[in-house]
């Protein structure tokens, strides 16, 4: 009798098991089917979406098109006026630097200038002056003597040739100190 109350249980266990290895493969059935319904809707769905697009797609372009185009106006206005207000900036910058430079040039020849009286070196118009003054002389010599006019003015014409070095050496000495006072600058 115990061997047929273990076979009567062993019978119900299986037939436990049958019964819930049949819930449990229609369970897994339904999950199946429900995750390949979902998997199509979303298919369909993404189709639509695509279908969708198509469909809108010109639209919404054209739509983004003309946001673009008042953009690129407002960016290129802003660009202008960005570029007119640098422009008039840099205009105010070179007329002050040209100024500044002038006054620096008038120092510099005031000093070379200064310089130049310290040393007894005649100015230009110092040395034109006595030309003209030797010229006169050699005239009246000339009227006196004759011959002597030509010799002399020539000799004036050469000499009064030579009279701006003294303007020119004092250019020179003037733009060396400004390479060097921009150089130590820098």
């Amino acid at each position: 009798m115990t061997e047929k109350k273990t076979v009567k249980k062993t019978l119900k266990k299986k037939a436990s098991v049958k019964k819930t290895t049949s819930n449990e493969s229609v369970k897994k059935t339904n999950v199946a089917d429900n995750i390949m319904g979902s998997a199509n809707e979303i298919w369909l769905a993404g189709l639509g979406a695509f279908a969708k697009a198509q469909q809108e797609g010109v639209k919404i372009f054209n739509k983004l098109v003309d946001e673009g185009k008042g953009v690129e106006q407002v960016i290129r206005e802003s660009s202008q006026t960005a570029t007119k207000e640098v422009k008039s900036t840099v205009d105010k910058v070179k007329g002050k630097a040209s100024k500044s430079w002038d006054k620096l040039e008038n120092i510099f020849e005031s000093r070379v200038e200064k310089t130049l009286q310290k040393l007894d070196i005649p100015t230009s118009e110092e040395i034109s002056a006595l030309l003209a003054k030797v010229e006169a002389l050699a005239t009246e010599v000339s009227k006196l003597t004759g011959s002597y006019v030509d010799d002399v003015k020539s000799a004036v014409k050469k000499t009064a040739s030579k009279a701006p070095v003294a303007k020119k050496i004092s250019k020179k000495v003037a733009k060396k100190a400004t390479t060097k006072t921009t150089a130590t600058k820098e």
